[in-house]
């Protein structure tokens, strides 16, 4: 599929997101900065794009070069923590074929569940008095719910947007 359905689909959803964030967040319990509805809908669209960053493409190098670009304004501002994770999360969808592990359904729930865990075990590597278990990767997830939904609906949409391309050609 052409990555411009995948932007597109990314910007729609993230905007759907953030939108419905901002309005109705206080009345659902979930109450959101703009600042944090930006992310949420920059979430979206990464997410949309994400399945396909394993194969050689346009998208794929200019991904790689923003990583390399935020790796280093987060280094020389010392947030390493920050940096890990965002290099471990760059890398992971090179481990595997294109149409590998990023297009499997489970993928979907499991990769944000894994995020989740890496980001709360390098937040208790850097606080003292905050202690690593499976109990607070749910209270993450929990305490940051647009984000999550932004991840998983972004990676919904493209997967959904392949699907359709995939049953057009074999019809």
């Amino acid at each position: 599929m052409n990555f411009k359905m995948h932007v597109t689909g990314g910007i729609v959803i993230g905007t759907s997101l953030a939108t419905t964030s901002l309005l109705f967040g206080e009345q659902l319990g979930f109450p959101i900065s703009p600042l944090k509805a930006t992310i949420v809908f920059a979430v979206a669209v990464f997410f949309s794009l994400f399945p396909d960053l394993d194969t050689s493409s346009i998208p794929q190098r200019w991904f790689y070069r923003a990583i390399f670009l935020s790796l280093l304004g987060l280094a020389y501002y010392r947030y390493f923590e920050i940096a890990t994770f965002l290099a471990l999360v760059s890398i992971s969808p090179l481990l595997d074929h294109h149409r590998g592990w990023t297009h499997h359904p489970l993928s979907l729930f499991v990769f944000p569940l894994l995020l989740a865990g890496l980001y709360d075990f390098l937040l208790a590597q850097t606080k003292t008095a905050y202690r690593w278990t499976p109990e607070n990767i749910i209270v993450h997830l929990q305490n940051h719910p647009w984000l999550v939904l932004a991840c998983l609906l972004g990676w919904s949409t493209h997967l959904l947007l392949d699907l359709k391309i995939l049953r057009r050609i074999k019809l």
